[in-house]
């Protein structure tokens, strides 16, 4: 077993060191197809190649360490302008991907945030729908291309897998005061875990968002230049009269959060911290038992060496009620970022050290991301 390991790691420091050497010192930020004034056209493309060493369950018993290289994400990107509304829309063709240790190597396709914007009352009341990320938690509003870690952690995940973050059909009234300083959105969205027959009612979310430094590019985990950035944000979901399919209706979901940022110039470089918690709540129809979880998150970043590189840190824990029986997950993840042209080329790599599972090391992930 520890052959094995040295092994995998052998390999996973000369992949470090090859993945290094081929990266290109250029890069682009999308290419501009149509600028007319009453529409434009922009493309881009985001690919993620991705290699990883996993821990998972070895034929004789015990856990023994897997590689995989695979294309963690590929996502054709449109986004422009139609008179006085913007619009976005991705495709995704994701030829092979990892989900709790489990290789995909069906090719998944699909439609991701497609949505159009109108402008009501300028910038203070806008309208969107579509299919997209509702406003709720910032670790899922913050793009998987412009996060600290190579991928999101468990404070946004517990409520993905319940359909209360991540893609979703939709819309929302949305907008902007005091140029930027507070940020608002208010919508109805349909829960894409729960089947249609059985949501009557749709989810109510709402999102608040304080900005007491810059208002520019508040979403990614990694600012550059001179300024500063302070935010605050708090959010909430209630869906209500959930029913099962005996009829029964008095079925409940609900979550709510607050998260922040600090991102500042300190010293020869940057120091970016971050920090969010959200609780949630489920009751099944017919049932006098809530399941309740709380998930909080807290990371930290110091970008140096001409803004070049970010070593990081970031724990998270998912820690369900005491008499629901479950155990408490507690996650550290270590990496460091390596930016080439900003989040358009980059090389990250983290490894993850998890609580109660009896290895010293768990995962290590090593990935190469081309954005433009």
């Amino acid at each position: 077993m520890r052959a094995h390991r040295f092994g995998a790691w052998a390999r996973f420091a000369v992949g470090v060191f090859a993945f290094a050497l081929l990266c290109p010192r250029g890069g682009h930020a999308g290419v501009k197809v149509v600028e007319q004034p009453d529409f434009s056209l922009e493309l881009g493309l985001r690919m993620q190649p991705r290699l990883v060493f996993l821990q998972i369950p070895a034929s004789g018993g015990g856990l023994e360490m897997e590689r995989t290289f695979l294309i963690r994400r590929s996502r054709f990107k449109a986004n422009g302008k139609m008179l006085t509304a913007s619009y976005n829309f991705e495709w995704r063709l994701d030829a092979t991907g990892l989900s709790s240790g489990i290789v995909l190597t069906t090719p998944i396709a699909g439609v991701e945030n497609a949505w159009i914007q109108l402008p009501l009352r300028g910038p203070g009341l806008q309208v969107r729908m579509g299919l997209y990320d509702q406003p709720f938690s910032r670790d899922r509003l913050t793009s998987d291309s412009k996060q600290l870690a190579v991928d999101r952690g468990a404070v946004s995940n517990v409520p993905a897998a319940l359909g209360m973050a991540d893609n979703a059909i939709g819309f929302d009234f949305r907008g902007d005061v005091k140029e930027g300083r507070y940020s608002y959105a208010v919508g109805l969205f349909d829960n894409r875990t729960i089947p249609a027959k059985l949501q009557d009612m749709p989810m109510v979310v709402g999102r608040l968002d304080l900005n007491f430094g810059s208002t520019k590019n508040l979403f990614r985990d990694a600012q550059f230049g001179e300024e500063s950035w302070y935010s605050l944000g708090v959010n909430g979901i209630y869906h209500g009269a959930l029913e099962d399919t005996t009829g029964a209706d008095d079925g409940l979901r609900s979550a709510a959060g607050i998260d922040g940022i600090i991102d500042i110039p300190a010293g020869p470089g940057r120091l970016f911290v971050r920090g969010e918690l959200n609780t949630i709540r489920v009751e099944r129809p017919r049932s006098d038992i809530s399941l309740n979880t709380t998930v909080w998150m807290a990371g930290a970043g110091y970008l140096l060496w001409h803004e070049r590189l970010q070593p990081m840190v970031r724990f998270d824990q998912v820690q369900p009620d005491d008499d629901q029986g479950g155990a408490t997950q507690d996650i550290t993840l270590v990496g460091v970022n390596y930016y080439q042209k900003g989040h358009n080329l980059k090389l990250q790599a983290d490894v993850r050290l998890q609580g109660g599972t009896g290895e010293s090391i768990d995962e290590a992930r090593l990935q190469w991301q081309i954005d433009f």
